[in-house]
């Protein structure tokens, strides 16, 4: 059998490449009687590395990773070269795949790993023409898959509510967390060379981390935080670290910061080293994570792993995967964040069994049961 994973994406970081790194390390791990097509984005072949005489990594030019010039690639390079090499199940993680699959004999999986753009596409990043090829090529792609995957049964039940006809074919399988590199607490001391600020890792401190987009909240997070350091003098230090996914709210984020009276209990960081997040994780006071649309969550799993209590919104997947482990708010209520912020902070017995829950929480969802679910759907 011959197998094509597209793992070609218009986003390098966060939880695509998450998925797609830890997806083929566990299906591509022995040698079989398979033969398997990786495609890849060009420079990032080291996030997979494999020896295997059946895996072939076909590296995709950079250009490729522009949005409108994956689509073209999609559309027409990648189908001739499936045809051509007789792909017998192509395995597309990244919402989108090619159309032209509808008339061939190849079976078809396709993994969606948001669905902002049919409940909330005002917030979606990029612009009315991102939105719209987006909303355009992933529902045709839904439409011809033969099995569609989803990170969680609440993304399940949001997708059959816009698409009632795909109720058969469309199966929930959650993710998993790195147990090696989230690990409770431990003393560390590690070097960081991002700025001076980073000197927050020897006092108490909140930590977010999320890319700076509407849906995601920070702006009221940061409210809140405002409205806890009116109030207490000894509140830790906030250390948000994020990406730029939308320059106008990200711009408007950095602006409230600069001009807040905390300016200086806040640190906004961008494009941090990921190998670092670990030890940001092991040694904050609480993490906080306010999305109001998510499939899954991976950070809140992170954090508790790492054996830190977290807050998050009770809106969307997040209720489903963090159960009884976390304290959930409101992500609108300013108020509502920051009573629950200033009720762990100040409740020693509550955070410790919140800690407890959590790390017990995230050692539900690995990898390997990912990886058995995900092969059941390739070689059915």
């Amino acid at each position: 059998m011959n197998i094509a994973f597209d793992m070609v994406s218009a986003v390098h970081g966060g939880g695509f490449k998450t998925y797609n790194k830890n997806i083929l390390k566990g299906l591509l791990i022995e040698n079989d009687d398979n033969n398997y097509y990786v495609f890849i984005n060009k420079g990032l072949n080291d996030f997979f590395i494999s020896d295997l005489k059946n895996v072939h990594v076909i590296s995709i030019p950079k250009i490729f990773s522009k949005m409108i010039f994956r689509h073209i690639w999609m559309q027409t390079m990648l189908p001739k070269y499936l045809i051509q090499n007789k792909i017998d199940v192509h395995f597309s993680p990244c919402n989108i795949m090619p159309i032209i699959l509808k008339w061939c004999n190849i079976k078809k999986i396709l993994v969606i790993h948001s669905n902002l753009p049919w409940l909330y596409p005002s917030v979606v990043p990029g612009g009315k023409i991102k939105l719209f090829l987006q909303k355009l090529f992933t529902n045709i792609s839904i439409k011809i898959a033969d099995t569609i995957i989803v990170d969680s049964k609440t993304a399940k039940k949001e997708l059959i509510k816009i698409f009632p006809q795909i109720n058969s074919k469309i199966k929930s399988i959650y993710l998993g967390v790195d147990s090696d590199a989230f690990s409770p607490k431990e003393d560390i001391n590690i070097e960081y060379n991002i700025i001076d600020k980073i000197d927050i890792i020897n006092e108490p401190y909140f930590l977010t981390i999320s890319s700076a987009v509407r849906y995601h909240c920070l702006k009221e997070l940061i409210i809140a935080y405002e409205k806890i350091c009116e109030e207490y003098n000894d509140i830790p230090k906030y250390l948000f670290i994020s990406k730029n996914l939308d320059s106008k709210y990200f711009y408007e984020l950095k602006t409230i910061i600069d001009t807040s009276n905390y300016s200086q209990k806040m640190i906004f960081l961008q494009n941090i080293d990921s190998n670092q997040i670990p030890h940001l994780y092991k040694n904050s006071n609480l993490y906080i994570f306010s999305s109001y649309c998510e499939v899954f969550g991976f950070t809140n799993l992170e954090a508790m792993s790492c054996g830190v209590p977290v807050i998050t919104s009770n809106k969307s997947a997040l209720p489903e995967i963090c159960g009884d482990a976390a304290i959930y708010f409101d992500p609108f209520d300013t108020d509502d964040i920051k009573n629950k912020i200033i009720n762990i902070c100040y409740n020693k017995r509550q955070k410790k069994e919140m800690i407890e829950k959590g790390y017990h929480q995230a050692k539900k969802y690995t990898w390997e049961k990912t990886f058995q679910q995900t092969k059941e759907v390739i070689f059915s």
